[in-house]
């Protein structure tokens, strides 16, 4: 009978039929037509940005594993309880549970000393409930370390959401442009190569009917397949940008898309301020790559931790309740404590082991930070110097653009006055085709250099607040890479609201004041203040400020009541970043 049970027990491989798939598929689909409102309006690369960081399937992917990751977390957190277990059974047995005693003699039990008399003290069925608490102070401290590990790996995972939301609006902006020279050139495209194939017929038909001399037939015919081909190879270059952009924003590749109608007097590329010593130090701060590794070195920090706490004995603690519905026992009910300590005495020699592994995993951690760190200060000069020679790069196309259509205008009337042929209008357009192709491409590489060098740098162009629409999420998007190209790429590394700013008497007969840190911002240079207050720009009269030491000290103490405070800070080169705290004196309930 087992053998029975356990071959019907047997599991064994069930694909998925063709039904089930079909089904799935249509529901799949069904979900990706509604997940996401429609587009309305024109497409703007803002628009663009905005729809892919909420609503590309990769990036809610990311999300996702964000959220486990934090409820990992939770789940760790309640690990450090003590364990608190209530029980309830019933048990019967068809026969008493009769037990037979004999003397006990030299070290023998007693045989044959007449009848068996036997003894019965328990009933045949009973039921038992209890409750029981026990803690564990070793496995406390290291499910302490654990869930800070957990904690650490769940700020890894945001960086890691982070990260990805960087290189997907990196990878929109380029796919948007690109279908934008789409959209102009590929309607380009289709005439010329229609000219050239009526050539290539009659060229073929004068072949056939042997009315020019063959080898001047026959070169004509290649230079016009090497245009035929220049022409499959630009369009080839161009096809599938749209349904890229629509992939990348969640949406499905038939999605039509409304793209604004760009000219080459829309193509105005921006001017980032550059300032390295204030990138690096943003860099070095903001990057992903940086604060997974400082992350990631926590966690081998307290791996350390958890090698030290396994050096020392367990004490555990217990105690409980019990009932027991046995009539033959004297009390049914009962409590009982305890404690009791254990050691592994095999400790003694694997723990240091395991110490110095976490040690060593320390100092890989540390090398690994300073790996990223050299990594990301070479990432941001090079997207300096890549931004630098796409600058050049569109200027020589715009350049190059100008004179292949000049050259191609000229072509045209002269081949209007019959003074040059059909093959050399051809491919003077085709010039002025691929030049224009290359502009559009040189303009799109330089808005991707350009969003590199704020990436490159960990800058986050989108802003974290809930529930907004697209439009809404677009224009914040606009605002912010406004704010950087005017050179809004300076850090507050710890903001002055944190930093307790009371306005105090540090000393006997000096007036009050309050300093904050020199390492409040990250900005190289000479710094410049400036002020503005709920009542307008500038502080108030009784306060004061000095730059040198970054100090606001009050001068007028009867006057003085709190204050809102927006500070300005900026170098020689324009970078600068913004605080705002409430200043309050330190003498009065405010």
């Amino acid at each position: 009978m087992a053998v029975v049970i356990l071959g019907g027990c047997a599991v064994s491989p069930e694909p998925l039929d063709r039904g089930e798939v079909l089904d799935r598929s249509r529901d799949n689909m069904m979900q990706l037509d509604d997940h996401e409102p429609p587009l309305s309006g024109e497409l703007t690369p803002d628009k663009a940005i905005a729809r892919a960081l909420m609503y590309n399937l990769d990036r809610r992917v990311k999300a996702m594993q964000a959220a486990l990751a934090r409820g990992e977390l939770s789940a760790a957190n309640y690990d450090m309880l003590p364990s608190l277990t209530a029980q309830a059974g019933y048990t019967t047995r068809s026969q008493y549970a009769a037990t037979e005693s004999v003397p006990f003699v030299g070290g023998e039990p007693l045989d044959n000393l007449g009848p068996s008399q036997y003894s019965v003290g328990q009933e045949k069925s009973r039921y038992t409930y209890g409750i029981d608490f026990s803690w564990s102070v070793l496995d406390f401290g290291l499910s302490y370390v654990r869930a800070k590990q957990q904690a650490n790996q769940y700020l890894i995972s945001v960086e890691d959401e982070r990260k990805v939301m960087h290189n997907l609006a990196q990878e929109v902006r380029t796919a948007y442009w690109k279908t934008v020279s789409a959209n102009r050139l590929l309607g380009k495209i289709d005439p010329l190569m229609k000219r050239v194939d009526d050539a290539l017929a009659n060229s073929r038909e004068i072949s056939r009917n042997r009315l020019s001399d063959p080898l001047n037939n026959f070169s004509f015919e290649r230079s016009l397949l090497d245009v035929k081909r220049s022409l499959e190879s630009l369009r080839s270059e161009l096809v599938g940008a749209r349904e890229t952009l629509a992939s990348l924003m969640g949406l499905p590749p038939t999605t039509p898309l409304n793209l604004p109608d760009y000219d080459s007097g829309d193509f105005p590329a921006a001017e980032p301020r550059l300032d390295m010593d204030t990138m690096e130090q943003t860099a070095l701060i903001m990057r992903p790559e940086i604060r997974t590794a400082d992350y990631r070195e926590r966690i081998a920090r307290d791996d350390v931790k958890a090698a030290f706490l396994q050096m020392f004995p367990d004490l555990s603690l217990t105690a409980g309740y019990q009932h027991d519905s046995n009539d033959f026992l004297r009390y049914q009910d009962w409590t009982s404590a305890g404690a009791a300590v254990s050691y592994d005495l095999l400790n003694v020699f694997k723990v240091n082991a395991k110490r110095n592994a976490a040690k060593m995993s320390v100092d890989v951690a540390r090398q690994q930070r300073l790996a990223a760190s050299l990594a990301v200060l070479t990432q941001v000069h090079l997207a300096a110097l890549q931004y630098q020679a796409s600058q050049d790069t569109l200027d020589t196309a715009e350049q190059y653009l100008g004179v292949s259509r000049n050259i191609s205008e000229l072509v045209d009337r002269q081949s209007s006055a019959g003074g040059v042929g059909q093959l050399t209008v051809i491919k003077e357009q085709l010039n002025a085709l691929v030049a224009e192709l290359r502009r559009d491409l040189a303009y799109a590489r330089i808005q991707n250099a350009t969003a590199r060098v704020y990436q490159s740098i960990g800058l986050d162009l989108y802003p974290t607040t809930p529930s907004q629409t697209p439009a809404e999420f677009a224009a914040r998007i606009g605002d912010r890479k406004q704010a950087w190209e005017d050179g809004g790429i300076a850090v507050v590394v710890t903001p002055i609201a944190e930093q307790e700013p009371v306005l105090k008497t540090r000393a006997p007969g000096q007036a009050p004041s309050f300093t904050f840190a020199g390492d409040t911002f990250a900005l190289a240079g000479a710094r410049h203040y400036r002020f503005s207050t709920d009542q307008g720009s500038g502080l108030p009269s009784w306060l004061d400020f000095d730059p040198a030491t970054r100090t606001f000290t009050v001068n007028e103490p009867a006057a003085a009541r709190p204050v809102t405070v927006r500070m300005h800070i900026e170098n020689d080169k324009g970078i600068y970043a913004n605080d705002r705290f409430v200043l309050r004196p330190g003498w009065q309930n405010s």
